[in-house]
């Protein structure tokens, strides 16, 4: 299933990953191409206005250059003077205006009427004239002739006699295609239109209309004209239509192949992979005589004969280890039975030599022996109740800390009067343990307590709650107490943090306990040796490095069984400091209401 999920997962990853190259791909080049296309607009709208400036100065300058000539200035003959200017050029009408403002001569394509209403009249406040009379040439903006739709353009030059202006030269061209716009009809196509505006007015306009277009406009240097040059889009958005047809057939085709190819392999991988899914269940349940078939590849074949190896390794294993055992079991029950019977005839004539002699130095050895006999009855008692307490059948379950500690405390305080034993529990510290967790915690204070030889034996117990995401190392600020197991803990934190002098046997909490139970037995004794910390460290017992007892494997061995962890911390200047921490569990009896300012108790 988890199989199936990922390769519809990677299929779809990849669908959308093509999908989305594609689309950007497309994308880019429909915005290269749009631009590709607005840069030849503005290009063509650009040089079209310079052809339009060109063609205005060069008017411009004919008139500027009849102006200039000898018999300009005599205006006697202005009239012939005009014939031949409108004659020989694309001025339909012109006129020599004298140095007040009089007009002298209006020659052209006019009416009489026109011509009468112009001749003697004065036109000094014209914008024409009055620029020509400064020394300037003139260009007009473009005007509308009355009753019609063409428009006119005027220029007007000064006409200089001695250095001095005596007159003026003015000049007017219609604006079409043979003046001023004969560059614009080699534009006007069905797929492009050319428009020019000057004055608040269209002087040049096609009536071709785009639904979609791209546009660009430019500025006649000589008049301040607008051309704008309008170019239809729908070929270009056509082409890129085709072409997204064309990129998603072929994303179509690639997916399919895909899917082709994938589902081939899915099919094959997800039969290979079922078989070898069932070989691993049966070798779970311990069917090691089951060996797989796999086919479809050498990486496939591999698998197999590592599958097969690893079942006749495991069968050769098992085989092995129930004769081992088989005959520890056995070693085990007579041991036991046979050291059991034989401390006590031991015990029973060490007895009898130390009440029957009168040798001092015998007395002492049957003492020693009958010592050694004790020890030896504890070891073997010991070794039984790890037996019990580790059973296959026990399972974790709830349980009440502070109240397991609290009987434990009470227990140890009869037994060792002599130590001061000082506890902290807070209440309903529900943990998921082993029922044999009492061992365990019995085992460690009362390790605290025995071995204990400062003059001021002291031992401080504290059962409280922790948070799964906090460090082992940093809890410590809850031991921190006024005495001198306290002030211990709290150098030793301190003195972990400074100089790395902490040894623990774990690392953080396991992020995936919200809570934790923990429980810290610190004492002011002559600290845990070494041999011992590595011994439970590394797990396992060498001849150089061995346990003084088996207290703390059964400590260690209970809490990892319970899914907690067991710290050893030094405390400064002396002692040690233990750290149980154990999953915690939802309280089953109700919260007691606290009696006094704390829990604590002496």
């Amino acid at each position: 299933m988890r199989l199936r999920r990922k390769f519809a997962v990677v299929f779809i990853l990849v669908t959308l990953t093509l999908s989305l190259s594609v689309s950007t791909a497309v994308d880019l080049y429909r915005r290269d191409a749009v631009e590709e296309s607005r840069v030849a607009v503005n290009e063509t709208a650009t040089h079209t206005a310079d052809q339009i400036d060109a063609s205005i100065r060069e008017r411009q300058d004919y008139l500027g250059l009849v102006a200039s000539r000898p018999d300009a200035h005599q205006f006697d003959r202005s009239r012939q003077l005009l014939d031949a200017l409108v004659l020989n050029s694309r001025f339909y009408a012109a006129q020599v205006v004298a140095a007040n403002g009089t007009v002298i001569a209006f020659r052209g394509d006019i009416t009489a009427q026109q011509r009468r209403a112009v001749l003697d009249s004065n036109r000094s406040a014209e914008p024409y004239v009055e620029a020509a009379l400064h020394g300037h040439s003139f260009v007009g903006e473009g005007e509308a002739v009355d009753d019609t739709d063409r428009h006119v353009l005027v220029f007007s030059t000064p006409i200089f006699e001695d250095g001095e202006i005596t007159g003026v030269l003015a000049g007017a061209v219609y604006l079409d295609t043979q003046t001023a716009f004969d560059a614009l009809p080699p534009l006007e196509t069905s797929r492009q239109t050319v428009r020019v505006v000057g004055n608040g007015m269209k002087l040049y306009e096609d009536d071709q209309e785009f639904t979609a277009s791209i546009e660009a406009s430019a500025t006649v240097d000589a008049t301040g004209w607008t051309v704008t040059v309008v170019r239809d889009r729908s070929r270009l958005d056509a082409r890129l239509h085709r072409l997204e047809l064309f990129q998603a057939g072929q994303l179509g085709v690639v997916l399919l192949v895909m899917a082709g190819f994938g589902y081939w392999q899915y099919v094959a991988s997800l039969r290979q992979t079922e078989r070898l899914l069932g070989g691993f269940d049966e070798l779970g349940s311990g069917d090691y005589d089951r060996t797989v078939s796999l086919d479809g590849g050498t990486e496939w074949e591999q698998i197999s004969d590592g599958f097969n190896d690893l079942a006749a390794t495991l069968r050769a294993r098992e085989v092995a280890l129930r004769r081992r055992t088989q005959r520890l079991e056995v070693m085990y029950r007579v041991l036991r039975h046979n050291l059991r019977n034989q401390l006590t005839v031991l015990l029973t004539y060490a007895d009898v030599i130390a009440e029957t002699t009168n040798d001092d130095e015998i007395r002492r050895a049957a003492q020693s022996i009958g010592d050694a006999g004790q020890s030896l009855t504890h070891l073997s008692e010991r070794a039984r109740q790890i037996e019990t307490a580790l059973a296959d059948e026990q399972t974790p379950s709830q349980m009440e800390v502070s109240e397991i500690v609290s009987d434990v405390v009470a227990n140890l305080r009869e037994t060792y009067p002599a130590v001061e034993i000082e506890t902290s529990l807070a209440e309903d510290q529900w943990a998921h343990a082993l029922p044999s967790l009492r061992m365990a915690i019995e085992s460690l204070c009362e390790n605290a307590c025995q071995h204990n030889d400062a003059e001021a034996p002291h031992v401080e117990v504290t059962v409280s709650t922790v948070d799964g995401t906090s460090e082992a190392g940093t809890s410590t600020d809850e031991l921190t107490r006024t005495g001198t197991v306290g002030h211990s803990v709290q150098r030793a934190k301190r003195d972990s943090t400074e100089a790395g002098a902490a040894v623990w046997t774990d690392g953080v909490v396991d992020s995936d306990t919200d809570r934790w139970v923990r429980v810290v037995i610190a004492d002011n004794g002559p600290g845990l040796p070494e041999q011992d910390r590595t011994a439970i460290t590394e797990g396992r017992e060498t001849e150089l490095e061995h346990a003084s007892g088996l207290g703390l494997w059964l400590a260690h061995w209970l809490v990892d069984r319970s899914g907690g962890l067991l710290r050893f911390h030094d405390a400064s200047p002396r002692g040690t400091v233990v750290e149980l921490l154990l999953p915690r569990a939802a309280s089953t009896t109700p919260t007691r209401e606290p009696d006094g300012e704390s829990g604590k108790e002496r």
